[in-house]
């Protein structure tokens, strides 16, 4: 009797748990989140390539345009 009840609340534990990456549990926390605001991003001349391609990157996450890769 015991070991049916150890399987079952085993079970219903189990079925319980959630993937769901809006909760905030599986989400990589190792990487740094971006503090700039969109104002504060510059796109001068004298950037090298790859200051460029990160204010290019942390402009288009910060920016309220639609995601066309979905």
């Amino acid at each position: 009797m015991i070991k049916l009840f150890l399987y079952l609340f085993t079970l219903i534990l189990l079925v319980n748990c959630s993937v769901d990456t809006r909760s905030g549990i599986w989400e990589n926390v190792n990487e740094t989140k971006s503090a700039k605001k969109i104002s504060e991003i510059t796109f001068e001349h004298n950037l090298s390539f790859d200051q460029y391609k990160k204010n290019i990157i942390n402009y288009g996450k910060l920016s309220n345009y639609p995601k066309l890769d979905k």
